[in-house]
């Protein structure tokens, strides 16, 4: 089935190295990102990681409408889902807690393969 719906808001489940890259990529492209992670000290680190990233990503080049900004934040895993139009998963590789986090996920019409780029025209 096709999705014609614009993508403008990503969720970033999982905001250790690999999601804290994600996020800062997506916010440099211009979209909204609403991230979650339920670990201790996650939007503080996720904050500090996209801070880090800022400085090459700038270099790179920014989008229109590129904004640390754009980033929220919730532990709440169904409410940073509910709002978003693309999900980009980045928890560990390990299969029991994948097979948990995607029947927590299930119903989701879209989710992004690790190796997929997104671009904002």
């Amino acid at each position: 089935m096709p999705y014609n719906k614009p993508i403008r808001r990503i969720a970033v489940v999982g905001t250790g190295v690999i999601g804290a890259s994600w996020a800062a990529e997506y916010l440099a492209r211009g979209f909204d990102v609403v991230a979650t992670d339920p670990a201790p000290n996650a939007e503080s680190s996720l904050r500090k990681l996209i801070d880090q990233a800022w400085k090459d990503l700038t270099s790179i080049g920014l989008s229109k409408g590129a904004s640390r900004d754009r980033l929220s934040f919730t532990t709440n895993m169904k409410e940073a889902l509910s709002q978003v139009d693309l999900v980009q998963e980045n928890a560990p590789e390990r299969p029991d807690f994948k097979i948990k986090l995607y029947a927590e996920m299930e119903g989701l019409r879209r989710l992004i393969p690790f190796s997929l780029q997104v671009r904002r025209e």
